[in-house]
């Protein structure tokens, strides 16, 4: 699903009190002075003191330094390319102080100065950042320990990136963020000389509430982009999301793409730096037990079985979509380590795990430990397009 669209449904706060309660909080409320016209308080707040026993002073002043650093770099800007996440001082997304591991510096369990990076680096490479890069010499002799966190409150795929490929932020202008499934061109005049992204219907089409000829942009709105200054494409086609009873079978679209904007290959960071791969054209049905993988918007790259096929249900969309749609016929993958997607993967193209890569599904949706696709062989046929991979 789009970044915010998660399917949760509103909290229940209960019914409102009886009116005996109510009155007792009016004989209840004698008790106290009532206010002062005009008369207003500043809140003021100050942190506790941090939990410091047993950590060294060297340990503890290393923090702090390093503390001091990043926050020095500034806020990111909203819209970054790829090289602001994966540079060496980009990288590191915080510090704490943490505990050292089987095989990490120091005896298990002993204090260590902890920095959260986006992708995973040697410790070597990380000290180095530390220490030249970023100038905190207290970090030098002490013990660290590296956590690959992703970027905090963000997506490793959020980056602007041109050309754009496969896997990366994209959304129709009024939509948050999802993902770039592949490319593909039509079947026919004038359509097959079109180049074209492939994504959802609730990212590029906004749920069928868009336009012909809208813009799409990349990275969608929620990281950042805006049109037309990150425009890649026109919404070009999208099968109609039916709400409320009538079966459903894909949640698809292109977005008629400029060249020169965007690339057939998919891409995962890896080491820092942005890896690039094909899959296959030829869209296969899937099969139960195959393991499959994708590279999506939130969640980069994961890999996860088929554990479920022809799944029918109902999906969430939230009202500002339309509410409930009934789909049929669609296949159910399980991560193995960790959820195979989250909000903002919606759109991502599902290929199986092996060197073919023979594309299978395009994911629209998912909850609890479970995601939900699109065969991909019905998402090609009902657009009618050829995969350009």
């Amino acid at each position: 699903m789009d970044e915010g669209s998660t399917g949760r449904q509103s909290d229940d706060f209960g019914p409102p009190p009886s009116e005996a309660a109510e009155a007792r909080d009016e004989d209840a409320g004698v008790q106290f002075q009532e206010p002062t016209e005009g008369l207003e308080e500043e809140a003021a707040f100050t942190a506790g003191p941090e939990v410091t026993a047993g950590i060294s002073s060297q340990l503890l002043d290393a923090r702090a330094a390093l503390e001091d650093a990043i926050h020095q770099q500034g806020q990111p800007s909203g819209v970054q390319a790829v090289e602001a996440f994966t540079s060496d001082i980009g990288n590191i997304q915080g510090v704490g102080i943490g505990l050292s591991e089987p095989g990490g510096p120091g005896v298990p369990g002993s204090p260590t100065l902890a920095v959260f990076v986006a992708e995973e680096r040697p410790i070597d490479q990380v000290r180095s950042a530390v220490v030249e890069s970023l100038g905190v010499q207290a970090a030098a002799d002490v013990p660290l320990s590296v956590r690959k966190s992703g970027i905090i409150d963000a997506h490793p795929h959020r980056f602007y990136i041109r050309p754009a490929p496969g896997g990366v932020s994209v959304a129709h202008f009024k939509v948050t963020a999802g993902t770039i499934g592949c490319l593909s061109v039509g079947r026919s005049a004038p359509r097959n000389s079109r180049l074209m992204v492939l994504s959802n219907n609730h990212v590029l089409a906004n749920c069928n509430h868009a336009v012909f000829g809208d813009c799409i942009c990349q990275p969608g709105p929620y990281d950042g982009g805006s049109c037309p200054t990150h425009q890649i494409a026109i919404l070009e086609r999208f099968v109609p999301i039916s709400y409320g009873g009538p079966t459903n079978y894909v949640d698809c679209a292109t977005g008629w793409a400029w060249p020169d904007r965007v690339r057939r290959e998919l891409v995962y960071l890896s080491g820092g730096a942005p890896q690039y791969f094909r899959i296959s054209s030829q869209p296969l049905y899937p099969q139960l037990g195959w393991n499959v993988g994708k590279s999506g918007r939130t969640t980069q790259l994961t890999v996860g079985r088929i554990v479920a096929l022809n799944w029918s249900g109902w999906i969430n969309y939230g009202t500002a979509c339309g509410g409930y749609a009934w789909f049929a016929g669609q296949f159910v993958v399980q991560g193995y380590s960790g959820d195979f997607s989250a909000p903002g993967d919606s759109g991502s193209s599902v290929w199986t795990w092996d060197s073919t890569r023979y594309p299978v599904g395009l994911l629209f949706a998912g909850g609890g430990g479970y995601t939900i696709c699109n065969p991909m062989p019905w998402v090609v046929s009902a657009l009618d397009i050829n995969l350009y991979t």
